[in-house]
């Protein structure tokens, strides 16, 4: 890929395009570094390879190249070099520039990534030793026996006060969704993630809506603004990915227009990345929910530093702009 893709940076328009493959979780993720520069100034973007239209780091290219219309992704990492760059330039953080700062940190969720029931045990307890008493959990479109059973350990290891999600990813339609809720009732989950299609009417969210008390969320279902704002009104939270909606700005109005709080997320990004969705939920008036913004702790590898843990809580950088420095050593290794 590296020979098709070319090894170096690609100029365009005084962009520097890196198209780059980092470890991430149990596999890797591909994305495109954006770098905008001015005199000794730089601003740094991340436009994440997605399931959606940027399939690929091919089509990612042409987008960011400006050979074909951007997609959500690209327009991410543009968008997100800017900010960066106009709050070096005023010496402030992007959060101010978006009206924040509302908070200095923010909670978050942990991903709980074991497949048996008997390894969500130790893996919930090795992330609640940390202080997270928020979890995640993705359904990957497993019987609904198997999900219950992993559901009852999820519950058993973190106690009853702690918050639970369940992410079905849009693998279900709208009857095996509604008979899936009230199976999952008893469990106390603090929300159900993308239970449909991401094509899914408006009218089977309603009906889902009407069928449970369980809170709902969309994710990929954000990515077309027309419908985004359909499911806000009826009262489904956004989990919202920058790469997903287009960047910072429409992340934060997708956010800040939600009556019932909302939650910030990542597509597995670098910290460049997932400090672009912090400074997003800093500038929130509303406190958002737990973010999932800790994926880098999943045993990814550091593109850039200056993202700083206390316990559960990501800390906003003091420094301008994005607050993180990009690793040239680790650029090295990962670009293609």
């Amino acid at each position: 890929m590296g020979a098709a893709l070319g090894c170096r940076p690609t100029p365009v328009r005084g962009l520097e395009l890196i198209p780059i493959r980092r470890p991430a979780g149990a596999g890797f993720r591909e994305s495109v570094l954006v770098i905008r520069s001015e005199g000794q100034l730089h601003g740094l973007g991340e436009a994440p390879v997605t399931s959606g239209r940027s399939g690929s780091l091919v089509e990612l290219l042409a987008e960011l190249e400006g050979r074909t219309a951007p997609g959500p992704s690209a327009r991410c990492g543009l968008q997100t070099a800017e900010f960066d760059l106009a709050a070096r330039r005023r010496g402030v953080s992007v959060t101010a520039l978006l009206g924040g700062p509302r908070r200095d940190s923010v909670e978050c969720t942990a991903l709980i990534s074991a497949e048996a029931p008997e390894r969500v045990v130790p893996e919930l307890e090795s992330w609640a030793a940390l202080g997270f008493t928020a979890f995640k959990l993705k359904s990957n479109g497993r019987a609904l026996e198997s999900e219950l059973e992993r559901l009852g350990a999820a519950r058993y290891a973190a106690g009853p006060t702690a918050r639970l999600r369940l992410d079905f990813n849009g693998s279900l339609g709208r009857v095996e969704a509604s008979e899936r809720l009230r199976a999952l009732a008893g469990f106390q989950l603090e929300l159900i993630e993308q239970p449909l299609a991401a094509a899914a009417s408006l009218s089977d969210w309603a009906h889902l809506r009407s069928q449970s008390h369980l809170p709902l969320a969309a994710d990929e279902s954000l990515a077309d603004p027309e419908a985004a704002a359909a499911l806000l009104s009826l009262g489904v939270l956004p989990a919202v990915k920058l790469a997903t909606v287009g960047g910072p700005q429409r992340a934060l109005a997708l956010a800040a227009g939600s009556q019932g709080g909302a939650t910030l997320g990542s597509s597995f990004e670098s910290s460049i990345g997932l400090a672009a969705a912090l400074h997003v939920a800093c500038a929130l008036e509303r406190e958002p929910l737990a973010c999932g913004l800790a994926t880098e702790r999943l045993g990814g590898s550091e593109l850039a530093a200056g993202l700083e843990w206390k316990g559960p809580h990501l800390r906003l950088p003091r420094r301008p702009g994005l607050g993180v420095e990009l690793d040239r050593a680790a650029l090295e290794r990962y670009r293609l």
